[in-house]
């Protein structure tokens, strides 16, 4: 079977970062968002998947690190629905339809396919959520059977189906025509749509809460840096003298600690990102090549790639406007490439 991956979304609900830096393409504790859905279908037992793409398609592209067969469409027609039709017109049979901003268990999508293995004509997955629930595509189960629904329900659609190839102008209703002859399962494990900033630091801790610590041989830690538990060090990188990871936290390849420094508590410093000394980084998701300048203080953030915060810059996080967090805190999303100047304090859910 073949899959239709989407990630030609505008991201809105993460604007403006969005508007610089493809939802899909964010990079995760070393991976990128869509990385995780190619590796859930692969362990699904997927070799084929057409991408459809808008045009920061080669952002997606160059995320991936996944041996896979790929093609990447970019998308002609309007919408969701759109989008679908121009991915499945490539596939031309049954085939898996994912969206490409989940984080889920892998075994998420090998649950899709055996329920599909039963003898299923379509495959709906279902996940509980209890925030945010007019964020997502709701449906509820009525004797055996699925009905898609607007309101009414705490099940939410999980974004991962298995459905005939079709004729039809809207993908919703199109669920509403196939889900009588369908099955669906309903996932319990990790499963997380990024649509706002909360998603993303909860992904973090979703990822971390179970992770074990490991530090590469070919990382530099002082010897006078204290380690904790649920720390994942990468290659190459650095952390200086004391130092303090206390995590769950993940230290990505090349990544630089500096003195003094204090990183904890959910906390990821991707690929050859800087956080200079006397910082304290707390739930923040911290992109590849971001700087941190020495003495800031940055809690329930994401630092786009490339982006400098100057030195002693402080964020706020409380009160917050949140969607779906089950934390009431909310500090900063700063776009790809951005510049805080020196001492700026900013304020909860400052955007740029």
């Amino acid at each position: 079977m073949k899959a239709v991956v989407l990630a030609a979304g505008k991201g809105e609900g993460l604007f403006p970062f969005t508007q610089k830096e493809q939802k899909e393409s964010i990079t995760v504790l070393g991976k990128s968002v869509i990385s995780y859905v190619l590796e859930g279908i692969k362990r699904a037992g997927v070799r084929e998947a057409v991408i459809v793409v808008n045009e920061n398609g080669k952002q997606v592209q160059e995320g991936i690190n996944v041996d896979l067969s790929l093609e990447f469409v970019e998308q002609k027609r309007p919408g969701i629905t759109g989008a679908v039709k121009d991915g499945m017109e490539r596939v031309g049979e049954d085939f898996l339809l994912t969206f490409g901003d989940i984080i889920a268990d892998p075994e998420f999508y090998v649950s899709l396919m055996n329920v599909y293995a039963m003898g299923a004509r379509a495959v709906f997955s279902l996940v509980p959520v209890y925030e945010g629930m007019q964020t997502y595509g709701l449906a509820k189960i009525v004797g055996d059977r699925l009905e898609v629904v607007k309101e009414g329900s705490t099940l939410a659609l999980a974004g991962a189906y298995i459905l005939p190839y079709g004729d039809f102008d809207d993908l919703l209703e199109y669920f509403s025509r196939v889900s009588p002859m369908a099955k669906y399962f309903i996932w319990s494990g990790n499963w997380i749509d990024i649509g706002f900033p909360e998603d993303l630091i909860n992904a973090v801790e979703m990822l971390l809460k179970s992770a074990k610590t490991i530090v590469s041989n070919n990382a530099t830690v002082s010897k006078t840096a204290l380690i904790g538990k649920g720390i994942i060090i990468e290659d190459g990188a650095v952390v200086e003298d004391y130092a303090v990871i206390k995590g769950p936290a993940y230290i990505g390849r090349d990544a630089y600690v500096g003195s003094y420094s204090l990183v904890r508590d959910y906390s990821s410093i991707e690929e050859k990102a800087v956080v200079g000394a006397y910082c304290e980084v707390a739930h923040s998701l911290i992109e590849p090549h971001a700087e941190i300048g020495s003495k800031s203080y940055v809690t329930y953030s994401v630092i786009g790639k490339g982006a400098r915060l100057g030195a002693s810059v402080i964020t706020s996080n409380y009160p917050a406007v949140i969607v779906r967090g089950k934390v009431n805190k909310l500090g900063a999303l700063i776009s790809s490439g951005e510049n805080i100047p020196h001492g700026t304090v900013l304020p909860s859910n400052f955007k740029k």
